[in-house]
């Protein structure tokens, strides 16, 4: 009778924390550099309980407006909008919970409905195993018919580096610089035409 108990015990602590951790938060959209002209970006992520997930975004937020971006921020919930027409790039971010993305950036991703070969990154970030995760957000982001030009995968603990080893905290420092370089490699590759401009398949690679 006690190991039911337990049993018990565990799998409500189990749902109490995956419904946590999959909550929605809310937020209105916040914009970067306004007066941007090489393209207007979207980014909605579902930013976690943690503040590493929510530093990698801002360093890639940062990458695109360092290249020139107007940069549409929000978090994946409710209010992010659907309407992606006046936007050249969609960037999709989540952390990785039980080997995959978070159920408020999938049910956004549903909502979008056909992406219309609408031009997408997808940002995933996970403590050490990460590569189901992302598989999972690019193929839905493919199975959408979005031209996904890079899918970004970063570790919290795992080395971003594998040929240098550095501690946690440099780690996670790597992280972000390594998404802000991958930004900047994207808004060069937009920047030499119009908002029209496509941005080739790859170009983050």
């Amino acid at each position: 009778m006690t190991w039911i108990l337990v049993l018990g015990v565990l799998t409500v602590a189990w749902v109490s924390s995956y419904l946590w951790l999959n909550a929605e938060t809310v937020s209105g959209i916040e914009v970067q550099n306004p007066a941007g002209e090489v393209g207007t970006a979207l980014v909605v992520d579902h930013p976690g309980r943690g503040s590493f997930h929510a530093r990698v975004v801002s360093g890639f937020v940062e990458g695109l407006v360092a290249g020139g971006w107007r940069v549409e921020t929000i978090t994946a919930s409710g209010q992010a909008p659907t309407d992606l027409s006046g936007h050249d790039l969609l960037v999709l971010g989540s952390p990785t919970y039980w080997f995959a993305p978070s159920w408020p950036i999938r049910r956004y991703l549903d909502r979008l409905g056909d992406l219309a070969g609408q031009v997408t990154v997808t940002i995933i970030t996970g403590m050490g195993a990460g590569e189901r995760s992302a598989f999972l957000m690019q193929r839905k982001v493919q199975e959408a018919n979005g031209e996904l030009v890079s899918g970004l995968l970063f570790y919290r603990l795992r080395p971003n580096d594998d040929e240098n080893y550095v501690n946690p905290e440099q780690n996670q420092a790597l992280a972000v610089k390594l998404a802000t370089q991958a930004a900047r490699k994207l808004a060069a590759a937009g920047r030499p035409g119009s908002r029209s401009t496509k941005i080739e398949r790859d170009v983050l690679e």
